[in-house]
């Protein structure tokens, strides 16, 4: 199955890539150096934002007799109108009321050698109107104090370069105002530069609305703290005590209005009831007087006392009709429903009504929050509307119902009143008009006394009203630590952050890099065996007889003379080759040569490259002969010879670039030549050209034992090697194993030493210049 290469591939042996970020730890040190003056910076210059805090307590307390406020006490639950109650603290008409108040549309600002810290109270104190501010854009005026008595106001926009006396009346453009010395700052450098600004209540009421953040104390609590982050901490403080202070006024205003608008209607009521009173009283008076009427019987008495009742409570049910009257009224006429009077103020029980009238006046009071909070464009304002549509027509259904029911009520004690009345038939016409005139100021009287009652509890709850807010502690504010910019948390993003851009950039350039990098690289791509790692070589020498046997480059050789001995001792014919020039694949094999011929072997190092032969040069002979004339037979095997350039190793060079470099390999010759080679020598090493640019190499590999492929680190292509691999896969290439050359330290995929060589190959147009490559 073929391997195909991700380009995430790169990133997954954390182990190798370990080691890079080990080998370039000085840009780690270095970013992250930067973040942290990037870090400070940014502190030094931001404008500290402090946390100013009030709790307070939402409760219940204090009676009304509107519906706003019985029902929403007794039939909502505790957590709806603590919701509610949450949201009036940002609403928007509070929020302005209390900038307002506060004069928040003059803002004050004091300049520093640093930076300009916006202050409550600066070394200026500036008096307008407040029309001034809300009619006009924001606006920005820059003082320098020049001494006790006057001072300089500049503004590039309007024009304003000028100075002006403490006190003295400020006109330009529609800006009217007066700058006046605050005597608590003392006249000094430090406070002689300050700035104000003229911002609308409406646009600083908005700004406000959106800092307020409310969270309870705890879960289930009752307690909870508002809190503000403000650059100057008095300044946070007043705003919390002035929104606060303003909430529980307007709060206490508006539930004693609505109790005064119940004893209001109760007194009208009352008075009405009054004047039938007096009107009864008179006629009974006049009557008794015109009539000598004698006492009535035991019966008699028996008979008016269940007509009485039955009148009183007959006065009942038509003092409930007149209720249903006013509610459909209300319902037909009014645009707000929070303010209907509560069906218990007429005796009421109906729990239908009472769940329909509760719905009614919580979503209304929703609607409610949010007009007041600006959202008038939300779109839950829309869907309030349809909802409080819906409750007005089902309320009006009920009452339909209820005002059918109550009169079938009414009809039916009238008809029991008649009975009764019939009774009393046998009296005489004056005592029956005088039981007549007592029994209506008796029902008349009932109705007076039950309306008495109310009233008198209207008025007590409207004399005793509190606010469902206290404050539970007052505002106070947090000067350490700020909460904006957070030290701690800046420097450790600062911290973070110089990880992790030199890291990403690791990640990157393994992403968008092609070339071998590692042993597991090579794992991935190919299906080929590696049977040597061969460490980097910083000197000028590229044989081992140079190098010394005690090198690391040495060790790397005789390991690979060791695999290669492992797999198969008998192997006499080694080739060398590699996918483009400059791999090392020459300097591979005269190295390999050498620790062969070191360990005994009778050796010979073949140059088998004939397009671009360097052999010859590491050897310090001259290419005018060798591979290419002994198969021309214009020379000898003995007289292309260098013999013993080591004990036991002897080398034959390419020779001069033949007309046909790869039909030459096709020639008998080669082959008997090949056979003379293995019955003179133990080992024979052929250095050829690169199997990714010409065919040479594939005609010499027929007479080879062991096929040798030169990878070298960070140079390779991975998709050259999946060339190879499809070569190895398909069985066009034999015996075939890796080498990887040219490791680095800290790469890995080596675990000793120093790894390093210089070497030069260069075929076509590929090139690469460095210290110990450079292309001849």
């Amino acid at each position: 199955m073929e391997k195909r290469i991700s380009p995430l591939d790169n990133v997954i042996d954390f182990r190798e890539f370990s080691h890079r970020i080990i080998s370039n730890w000085y840009y780690f040190l270095l970013s992250i150096i930067i973040s942290l003056a990037i870090a400070f910076g940014y502190i030094r210059y931001s404008h500290e934002q402090y946390k100013s805090s009030i709790k307070v307590i939402i409760k219940k307390s204090g009676e009304s007799e509107s519906a706003s406020e019985i029902l929403y006490k007794n039939i909502t639950d505790n957590k709806s109108f603590i919701k509610d109650e949450i949201k009036k603290f940002s609403s928007f008409p509070l929020v302005y009321q209390t900038v307002e108040d506060l004069r928040f549309d003059v803002s004050y600002f004091i300049v520093g050698s640093i930076k300009t810290s916006e202050v409550l109270s600066s070394p200026i104190i500036v008096s307008c109107d407040l029309s001034i501010t809300t009619k006009n854009p924001v606006q920005s005026f820059e003082v320098k104090i020049l001494d006790d008595d006057k001072f300089n106001i500049y503004n590039q926009k309007l024009e304003l370069n000028s100075d002006f006396y403490f006190g003295e009346k400020i006109t330009i453009n529609n800006y009217e105002f007066v700058v006046n010395k605050n005597s608590e700052y003392p006249l000094s450098e430090e406070y002689s530069k300050s700035i104000f600004k003229f911002s609308p209540i409406k646009k600083v009421a908005k700004n406000y609305q959106a800092k307020i953040k409310i969270e309870p104390l705890e879960k289930e609590s009752n307690i909870f703290s508002l809190f503000v982050l403000e650059e100057d901490q008095d300044k946070g403080v007043n705003f919390l005590n002035k929104l606060v202070e303003n909430h529980i006024k307007n709060d206490e205003e508006r539930r004693r209005a609505s109790s005064l608008n119940t004893v209001n209607f109760i007194t009208n009521e009352i008075q009405l009831i009054e004047d039938s009173l007096s009107i009864i009283e008179m006629n009974l008076q006049e009557y008794k007087n015109s009539h000598n009427i004698p006492d009535i019987n035991l019966k008699t008495q028996s008979i008016y006392k269940k007509i009485s009742e039955l009148e009183t409570e007959l006065s009942s049910y038509k003092y409930q009709d007149k209720y249903y009257q006013y509610l459909d009224k209300y319902l037909n006429n009014g645009d707000t429903f929070d303010e209907i009077i509560a069906p218990s103020t007429y005796g009421i029980t109906n729990a239908s009504l009472n769940e329909l009238i509760r719905q009614l006046v919580s979503i209304q009071l929703e609607k409610n929050i949010l007009i007041d909070g600006g959202q008038t464009n939300n779109p839950s304002i829309s869907d309030f509307d349809i909802q409080i549509s819906q409750l007005s027509k089902n309320i009006k259904e009920l009452i339909v119902n209820s005002k059918n029911s109550n009169r079938a009520i009414i009809s039916d004690l009238n008809n029991r009143i008649s009975n009764e009345e019939t009774s009393l038939s046998f009296l005489p016409t004056e005592q029956r008009e005088l039981l007549n005139i007592v029994r209506i100021q008796e029902t008349s009287e009932s109705l007076y006394t039950f309306l008495l009652q109310k009233k008198s509890e209207a008025e007590i709850n409207a004399s005793s009203i509190s606010s469902n807010i206290e404050i539970h502690e007052p505002a106070m504010f947090f000067s350490k630590p700020a909460v904006f910019p957070n030290a701690k948390q800046t420097f450790s993003i600062a911290i973070l952050l110089g990880f992790l851009i030199p890291l990403l950039v690791l990640l990157l350039l393994d992403v968008i890099n092609d070339k071998i990098q590692s042993r597991l690289d090579l794992e991935k791509i190919t299906d080929i065996d590696l049977i040597g790692v061969i460490g980097r070589n910083h000197s000028a020498n590229n044989l081992l007889t140079k190098l010394g046997p005690k090198s690391s480059i040495a060790e790397g050789f005789r390991a690979l003379r060791s695999n290669l001995n492992y797999k198969d001792k008998e192997d006499k014919v080694y080739l060398l080759t590699s996918s483009i020039s400059g791999e090392g694949k020459t300097f591979i094999a005269s190295n390999l040569s050498i620790v062969f011929a070191n360990a005994g072997y009778k050796t010979l190092l073949l140059g088998a490259d004939l397009r671009r032969p360097k052999l010859y040069e590491d050897f310090d002979t001259d290419n005018s002969k060798g591979l290419s004339t002994i198969l021309d037979a214009e020379h000898t095997t003995s007289e292309c010879t260098l013999q013993n350039v080591t004990e036991n190793l002897d080398v034959i060079s390419s020779g001069p670039l033949p007309s046909n470099p790869s039909d030459i390999f096709l020639n008998e010759n080669f082959e008997q030549l090949i056979n003379e080679l293995k019955n003179k020598y133990d080992k024979i090493v052929i250095d050829t050209a690169p199997i990714g640019l010409v065919a040479d190499a594939y005609m010499v590999m027929k007479h080879t034992d062991v096929n040798l492929f030169v990878v070298r680190q960070n140079f390779t292509s991975k998709d050259l090697l999946k060339f190879v691999n499809d070569l190895y896969k398909n069985n066009r290439i034999e015996n075939l194993s890796l080498v990887l050359n040219d490791v680095s330290t800290g790469s890995g995929v080596y675990g000793y030493g120093k790894y390093s060589y210089g070497y030069g190959y260069g075929y076509g147009g590929y090139t690469h210049n460095s210290d110990y490559f450079e292309e001849n």
